[in-house]
């Protein structure tokens, strides 16, 4: 059985700081899509998170095993049902939204990083959007704070 390898070729010279340990680490360390292309036809690599190889096969464990035990208490929601956060109905991949529909794709467990608790299930914009801006309650104070003064600024 042969072992897969990590293509390091066209990696983009660099580095990044891994959102979950902190550490600024050469870009060889993160995972990058195969190939992206561009609208005239060139190619490039694109990173897949930023999380390092270690966090990442770290959290994939921890979420392996949550989900393990979770799926018990909190099954899966069937596609047709409503995100627990925006509450536009989930299907499973974007392109199967249907047209006219304000819905939305692909339920992904939310859990809380440091207690490992299950919070809900929603799609991938809205856990991908909570995990961007901090995934705690404060940013998402810090974020109605900005929401309201900009508001506040732009009606005068």
């Amino acid at each position: 059985m042969s072992k897969l390898v990590k293509d390091l070729n066209d990696i983009p010279k660099g580095v990044c700081r891994c959102s979950v340990c902190g550490e600024t680490k050469d870009n060889i360390y993160f995972n990058w899509y195969k190939y992206r292309w561009t609208s005239r036809g060139g190619k490039y690599r694109l990173r897949v998170n930023t999380y390092c190889d270690v966090c990442q096969k770290s959290t994939s464990k921890e979420l392996s095993k949550i989900k393990k035990t979770l799926l018990k208490d909190h099954p899966k929601p069937e596609y047709g049902d409503n995100c627990d956060l925006c509450g536009k109905p989930v299907y499973e991949h974007r392109k199967e939204v249907p047209e006219g529909v304000d819905g939305t794709w692909g339920f992904q467990c939310d859990h809380d990083h440091n207690t490992k608790k299950f919070r809900g299930w929603l799609c991938k914009p809205c856990n991908t959007g909570l995990g961007g801006i901090g995934d705690n309650l404060e940013s998402i104070k810090r974020a109605e704070r900005y929401l309201l003064e900009a508001e506040e600024r732009n009606s005068n």
